[in-house]
């Protein structure tokens, strides 16, 4: 369950929907033939983008979610555990 304010929702949906039009982008190089390194730059964008809605995601997560769970004395380790794990994965 999420705990996003209607504004961080539109900012969410504003970021997604900037990364869409950037992979439809990169697409349209593609048929292009556009140069290489064009392409490149572009996927460059587009992951710093998405890193961007990965942090809004995992702020929103420390600060309703586990806290959440602290604040009710549940076990809040898990959902670290959690987190923790997803963090290993960008590597």
């Amino acid at each position: 369950m999420t705990h996003f304010t209607a504004a961080d929702k539109k900012r969410l949906e504003s970021r997604l929907n900037r990364i869409a039009g950037q992979v439809n982008g990169i697409n349209r190089m593609i048929e292009q033939d556009r140069e290489c390194i064009e392409i490149l730059n572009q996927i460059i964008s587009t992951q710093s983008a998405l890193r961007g809605v990965w942090k809004q995601v995992v702020r929103g997560h420390l600060q309703h979610c586990i806290t959440d769970s602290l604040k009710q004395n549940k076990n809040s380790n898990e959902l670290i555990d959690e987190l923790v794990d997803h963090i290993e994965k960008l590597k």
